[in-house]
């Protein structure tokens, strides 16, 4: 019994190792275009681009642990909370499982919250997928890194 546990779980995890695969090079192209316009847009406060790349079930976890959901990410950046100066990024790997693709990436980021300007470095992961022609942002995790000493 054990051993037919141990062999199932095997199997699943090999399955998931092969099954997940850097994306396809037009695939990552776009992935990482959706994600580029995604971040000027947060630079810019551009609502309307965000609403067209962020999926209506988005659920949005900050780098804080704060979770947010489409609308209040959106709203932060109409009322004026939320104002990001810059997001630069690095070390961006693109993996599609099936018909998902999940961009994970090192951003630095300078944002001003509530009057409050905040300076950090995270590690995220985006996950995206295709509706309607559009690479649609359905799931975000962002975990600060911990300052350099």
């Amino acid at each position: 019994m054990i051993r037919l546990l141990l062999n199932s779980i095997f199997v699943t995890f090999f399955a998931a190792l092969i099954a997940s695969a850097p994306a396809r090079a037009g695939i990552a192209e776009d992935v990482k275009a959706a994600d580029d316009e995604r971040v000027a847009a947060f630079i810019s406060g551009n609502t309307a681009v965000l609403d067209k790349y962020f999926a209506d079930e988005l659920t949005y976890i900050h780098s804080s642990g704060v979770v947010d959901n489409k609308q209040k990410v959106i709203e932060s950046f109409k009322s004026g909370d939320l104002k990001i100066r810059k997001f630069d990024r690095e070390d961006i790997k693109i993996y599609q499982v099936g018909s998902t693709v999940i961009l994970s990436a090192i951003g630095h980021v300078d944002l001003n919250m509530k009057g409050k300007d905040v300076q950090f470095d995270m590690r995220y992961s985006a996950v995206y997928a295709k509706r309607a022609g559009v690479w649609q942002l359905f799931h975000y995790q962002g975990a600060r890194l911990p300052k350099a000493e």
